[in-house]
C-alpha cells in the first residue's frame, strides 16, 4: 500500500494492450431511436428489412475487419431496392402496399439481383484486376528483355551481362 492514497497499487502493466470491446457502448441510445423510428415507417422498414437480407448475410459471413463485401453488395441491393421503396412513397405508404410489393415476384428478381451484381463484384472485380496487373507486367518484361537484346547487339553480351552469369 501506498501512504499517500491508503490503496493497493495496480499491478504494473505489460508491454501488451488489453482488447478492445465491439461495438455495445452505443447499441442502447440506437435502439430506442430506431426502434420508434421503426414502427413509426412500419411499411418501409418491412420494406428495406427483407430487400436487405442479402447485406445482412454478406455483413455476417465478411471476416475482414474492414468488410467489403457488406459495403459492396449492399451498395448495389440498396439500388434494387429502392426504386420499391419510393414506389410505396409516392404511393399508398400502407402496410398492405408494401406486403402487395413484396408479393410481386419481380420486386424480388430486382432486389435479390442488385445483391446478386454486388456479389459478383465482390468476387469478380479483384480476380479481374489482378489479370490485367499481371498481363501490364509481362509485357513490361518482354520489353525491357527485347532492349535488354538490342543493347547485347550494339555494345556486345558483356553489356548484357545481368551480374549473374545469363546472357541474353
Amino acid at each position: 500500500m501506498t501512504a499517500k492514497a491508503g490503496k493497493a497499487r495496480p499491478p504494473a502493466r505489460s508491454g501488451r494492450r488489453r482488447p478492445r470491446r465491439r461495438g455495445g457502448a452505443g447499441v442502447g441510445p440506437l435502439l430506442v431511436l430506431l426502434v420508434p423510428a421503426a414502427i413509426f415507417v412500419a411499411p418501409t422498414t418491412l420494406l428495406v428489412g427483407i430487400g436487405m437480407i442479402p447485406t445482412f448475410v454478406a455483413f455476417v459471413v465478411d471476416r475482414d475487419p474492414e468488410k467489403p463485401a457488406p459495403i459492396t453488395v449492399g451498395g448495389l441491393n440498396l439500388c434494387g431496392v429502392l426504386p420499391y421503396v419510393l414506389d410505396l412513397w409516392s404511393g399508398q405508404n400502407t402496410l398492405q402496399q408494401a406486403i402487395r410489393l413484396l408479393g410481386d415476384p419481380t420486386t424480388w428478381l430486382v432486389m435479390f439481383g442488385a445483391a446478386a451484381v454486388g456479389w459478383a463484384c465482390y468476387h469478380g472485380i479483384p480476380g479481374l484486376v489482378a489479370g490485367f496487373e499481371i498481363a501490364r507486367a509481362e509485357a513490361r518484361i518482354a520489353t525491357l528483355q527485347k532492349r535488354k537484346r538490342r543493347l547485347a547487339e550494339d555494345w556486345g553480351a558483356d553489356v548484357a551481362e545481368n551480374g549473374m552469369g545469363e546472357k541474353p
